[in-house]
Order: C-alpha cells, then sequence, then structure tokens
C-alpha cells in the first residue's frame, strides 16, 4: 500500500471525517456496540478486583493514581484502539471485518497499541498529579484509606462520568505531545515508534487547526461531567464516544496520510482473486484494455 501524506487539509475535511466515521460504525452497528460496551464493563471489573487492596501501600497517592489511572485507563484505550482497528476493516467492505481484526497479528498490534496509549495517558495524569503536588500539596492518606484520586484528575461520582473524562484527557495529551496520528500509525504501520511519532508531529504541524479542536473538545469532556445539569447527557455520550473516537482516528490518518485510497485500493487487490474465481481473466475482471497481438 503507497502512502500520499502527510498531507495538509482544511476544517471542512475534518467535518467529512466526522460524518464519515459515522458511515463506518453504520457498517458493522453491532460490532462497534459491542466495542463501546467493553470499557465501562472491563473499567467495573477492575475496580472490583481484591488485587488493589494487596499492592497499594496504604497512604501512598502515587500508587493510589496509578491504580485509578489503570482501572479506567486501560479498558478505554483497549476500546479505541479496537474500534479504529474496526473501522479499517469496515472501511475494506467486501472483505469479513472478523478475520481482518481478529486474528494472531492484528491481536498483537492492538495489544502493544493499546499499552502504547495507555502509557501516553498514565504520563498525562502522572505530570499533572507532580504539578498539583507542588503547587498545592495533597495528602490523600488524610482522606481515608481507600481515598480516590483527586476530582482535579476527572473522577467523578460515576462510572460512566470518569470514562468521559479520561476520554476527555486523553485527547488533552495527544494533542500536547503532537501525537494525534500516532495511535493508527503504530497500529496500521508497526513501524518503530520514533518514526510513527515524527510523522504524526509532521501531519499536526500541516494542520494547525486539530490543536484548538482537540484542545476544545477534551476540555468539554474532561469537565461535562462536574456540570450537574449536563450529568445526565454525560452519562449517555460516555457509551458511544471511545467507539466513535476509535473510527475517527482511523479516516482522519487514511485521509491525511493515504489521501482516503485505502478502500480503492483493497478492491484492486480483490480483482486478480475475483479473476480467478470466477474463471475470467484479471485484465477483463478489472477494466482494462486487452493487449493487442504484436503480429
Amino acid at each position: 500500500m503507497h502512502s500520499f501524506g502527510p498531507r495538509s487539509l482544511t476544517p471542512r475535511d475534518g467535518l467529512d471525517w466526522l460524518a464519515q466515521a459515522w458511515q463506518l460504525l453504520r457498517r458493522r452497528p453491532w460490532l462497534f456496540v459491542a466495542v463501546a460496551l467493553f470499557a465501562p464493563a472491563g473499567s467495573a471489573v477492575m475496580l472490583v478486583l481484591p488485587v488493589w487492596d494487596w499492592v497499594l501501600p496504604p497512604g501512598s497517592g502515587w500508587a493510589m493514581l496509578v491504580a485509578t489511572v489503570a482501572c479506567y485507563g486501560l479498558p478505554l484505550s483497549l476500546t479505541v484502539i479496537l474500534a479504529c482497528g474496526l473501522a479499517r476493516a469496515a472501511n475494506r467492505r467486501n472483505l469479513p471485518a472478523a478475520r481482518l481484526l481478529f486474528n494472531g497479528t492484528a491481536l498483537r498490534a492492538i495489544l502493544k497499541t493499546s499499552l502504547l496509549l495507555f502509557l501516553l495517558l498514565l504520563q498525562g495524569y502522572l505530570l499533572v498529579y507532580w504539578v498539583q503536588d507542588q503547587l498545592l500539596p495533597v495528602d490523600l492518606a488524610a482522606a481515608g484509606d481507600v481515598a480516590p484520586a483527586p476530582e482535579a484528575f476527572g473522577v467523578a461520582s460515576t462510572l460512566l462520568g470518569t470514562q468521559l473524562s479520561v476520554l476527555g484527557s486523553l485527547l488533552l495529551v495527544l494533542q500536547v505531545l503532537l501525537a494525534g496520528f500516532l495511535v493508527p500509525l503504530h497500529l496500521f504501520r508497526e513501524w518503530p515508534l520514533a518514526a510513527c511519532w515524527r510523522r504524526s508531529v509532521l501531519a499536526m504541524q500541516l494542520n494547525p487547526w486539530l490543536f484548538p479542536v482537540m484542545g476544545l473538545a477534551g476540555l468539554a469532556l474532561l469537565a461535562l461531567p462536574f456540570v450537574s445539569w449536563l450529568a445526565v447527557p454525560a452519562q449517555v455520550l460516555a457509551l458511544p464516544l471511545p467507539a466513535y473516537l476509535g473510527a475517527l482516528l482511523y479516516v482522519a490518518w487514511n485521509d491525511v496520510f493515504q489521501g482516503g485510497a485505502e478502500e480503492q485500493e483493497c478492491l484492486e487487490i480483490q480483482a486478480p482473486w475475483r479473476a480467478s474465481i470466477s474463471g475470467g481473466s484479471a485484465s477483463r475482471q478489472s477494466g482494462a484494455a486487452p493487449r493487442s497481438d504484436p503480429r
């Protein structure tokens, strides 16, 4: 597959991405619903694991923060990556999505990229915690033996509210680190991390309109669960948004780095295979003109 990018686009193209991501969700609705439910279900399971009582030393604010981010961030990261891979499979509409997504090679890439995304998220949370600890020292032990991380880190009173805030934090981290395209590059290309990061930085620099979009969206998602009269809409948004973000990351990467040509190229790759099945020549099936007889 040839690469056309990164290239410079306009905010109007970004609006098209929103519609294209929604169209991909509609092609495999039940798979995307299952992926969307994975984030809250995974967080709920991790929160009730007894392992936290064994591994968390009492009064350790740093350990409590890492555990909190892990409970919410790991399932969320895996949900976003799964949705990104599923969006690519759905875009190849003539191939079975399950075969493209659920195989050994794809699962290894998904798990590796999910861990990378979680580490980026954890890095942002640790930095915020360090800054707050320097400016406003907080004794988490004074709040009780199982005190949660402070609300400044986006820990709301509900699981879905916290998930939405963590998603907003993720957008802010990707914006600050110029890593908006790092996830699909690492997932689909499997280049070294440094190479993916360099291309993501270049793509973000070529499209500076992405910075305010990602920043404002991240801040809105981070603060939405803490606005009392918006609490209910926040709970509703928390379910589909991680899966939608994964599809959106794929659409943006495909347009910026490949000129949106992946689907067409996939169809061209299938042309010889279809010709062999039907018994006709590849040139006739693909519409190519027959070669003239040199005699």
